[in-house]
């Protein structure tokens, strides 16, 4: 809803609602942090390969070794016409400095599309929930790390092998990807059962 929702919004931050919903959804798709995407470069995807993969020059990436992660492919189909706007050399990503800010407004906006409601108990069900929330009961907040968070998360829930979901996380340990940033929450463990 927060990507279907930015995609039809205005620009913000100098970044147009499709630009940002793309941002988004390769940021959920990939588990890429946003220094990480404000350095990507058409060179950077190479969407001929099989498959298609996105590499992180060791300049930016976090551990400093050149990282290579797959592409969804339905995710090609919306890079592909975004890559063809710029040169080799440029940065297709222009993210501000604070992209929480960024992504509070459309969390913001994409809450208030879903609080279209029509009765009072609906209304009073939309005040109570901590769905499209920048912050939760719990005082966790939803910025632009937490799409990291998203991605991991989504890799567990798919059933993927800890191992695998840890290389594609890029994280030393095991235990930093399944401990820190797969989140499970009570339906899921009623789901196990």
């Amino acid at each position: 809803m927060l990507i279907e929702q930015t995609e039809r919004g205005p620009e913000r931050m100098e970044l147009s609602g499709p630009d940002r919903a793309l941002v988004y959804t390769l940021a959920v798709d990939t588990g890429l942090r946003a220094n990480e995407i404000r350095t990507l470069t058409p060179t950077s995807l190479d969407l001929e390969a099989t498959p298609p993969i996105v590499t992180v020059s060791a300049a930016y990436s976090k551990h400093r070794r050149d990282d290579a992660l797959p592409l969804r492919h339905d995710l090609i189909s919306e890079l592909r016409p975004h890559l063809d706007r710029f040169a080799p050399g440029q940065t297709v990503f222009r993210l501000p400095d604070k992209p929480a800010k960024m992504l509070r407004a459309d969390l913001a906006a994409a809450r208030d599309a879903w609080n279209r409601t029509e009765t009072d108990a609906e209304r009073r069900r939309w005040e109570e929930s901590e769905f499209l929330a920048y912050r939760d009961d719990t005082g966790r907040v939803a910025d632009f790390h937490s799409l990291r968070h998203t991605f991991i998360t989504n890799l567990a829930r798919g059933g993927v092998y800890r191992k695998l979901a840890q290389a594609l996380a890029r994280h030393s340990t095991i235990t930093l990807t399944m401990d820190r940033y797969s989140h499970t929450v009570i339906g899921d463990r009623a789901d196990a059962l």
